[in-house]
């Protein structure tokens, strides 16, 4: 009777641990790993080597897990039917699946998925102990694998499965709506152009570069100098921006000594970009610059209009930014309804 149990508790019990540790394997992110060897944890490291080796890991797994129940199941029907005789061996089997079933599959991976952040530093030094010891049938179950997948890795994480798990983690109360959609419009920025934020070439507020800052305060538009810190400058027409202005620097100027000073006199250049690079490209000549305003091209090099560091904020934000000084919230719809009543 006591081999019978001692078969039985190889069976059940080795498979029992096996299924935890696959479904712990299984179950653990790559991002709670990199966040956990960010921390520096304990055991992190070798965790994250057991995740990269997810071949490896599993196969050890399942190897132990195959023997046990072979060895396992066979010596409990032997023992079985030398101890009550060949009328109960099938029930006697019956028994037995239906106890590996529960305490072998459904109840272990239940726990091992339940509580695998608990669970996943311990298990993989369990595991990396049972790929020592799994070496040689590790060794045949990859060369099988290689060639039956013909050397075709896995394809990575795509950008649509990041969107579905920030969807997720916002219905999951992990991630706020505005988390999300910030997350959602960094994403996007690749697929955005710079003629689909720009402020249009029609609303620009800009200034002749020849015009003298004593006369720029009596302009019609002057009081524009308080709503906007940068001001193009041109030469003809808004086709030929050739710099900008700071509307303090004017007001700095404006005085007895200065004011007949002519705005290309105070000056500095602007980068000009094409209308179809995209925000992240963008984003990135903002940030490698230091500069917060770019005068945007078309297809035959004619100004389309200009860009500022807040556009693309904004659409990361997905929302407009507004100050006590803004009347206009889309500069977009704004020059589109002026055309049409042009």
């Amino acid at each position: 009777m006591l081999e019978l149990f001692i078969y039985l508790g190889l069976a059940v019990g080795v498979s029992f641990i096996c299924s935890v540790l696959e479904a712990v394997l299984l179950s653990t992110t790559f991002t709670y790993i990199e966040t956990a060897v960010n921390n520096g944890v304990k055991g992190a490291e070798n965790l994250k080597n057991i995740k990269s080796n997810m071949d490896s890991s599993i196969g050890s797994i399942l190897t132990l897990n195959t023997i046990a129940n072979t060895f396992g199941a066979a010596g409990v029907g032997a023992q079985a039917q030398h101890l009550f005789g060949d009328q109960y061996i099938t029930l006697f089997s019956m028994g037995l699946t239906l106890l590996i079933l529960y305490f072998s599959e459904i109840v272990p991976k239940t726990i091992g998925a339940t509580y695998w952040k608990s669970l996943a530093i311990p298990s993989a030094r369990v595991i990396s102990w049972l790929v020592i010891i799994t070496k040689p049938f590790n060794y045949v179950a990859k060369s099988l694998t290689r060639f039956i997948s013909n050397g075709n890795d896995a394809e990575g994480i795509t950008k649509e499965e990041i969107l579905t798990m920030v969807s997720k983690g916002q219905k999951d109360g992990v991630l706020t709506e505005k988390e999300e959609v910030i997350v959602r419009n960094i994403l996007r920025l690749k697929n955005i152009k710079v003629k689909d934020v720009l402020t249009p070439r029609k609303v620009v507020f800009a200034l002749r570069k020849e015009t003298k800052i004593a006369d720029v305060l009596n302009l019609p538009d002057s009081r524009k100098l308080k709503q906007f810190s940068r001001i193009p400058i041109f030469h003809g027409s808004k086709d030929y921006i050739e710099g900008i202005v700071f509307s303090q620097t004017i007001f700095e100027e404006n005085n007895d000594e200065n004011d007949q000073k002519t705005l290309d006199e105070i000056s500095i250049p602007v980068f000009e970009i094409n209308e179809n690079i995209n925000l992240s490209k963008t984003l990135d000549l903002f940030i490698q610059r230091k500069e917060h305003m770019f005068i945007v091209k078309d297809g035959y090099s004619q100004t389309a209009g200009v860009i500022t560091l807040e556009d693309v904020i904004e659409t990361l934000l997905g929302r407009e930014i507004m100050d006590e000084l803004d009347t206009i919230e889309d500069m977009q719809k704004y020059a589109k309804g002026t055309l049409k009543h042009a």
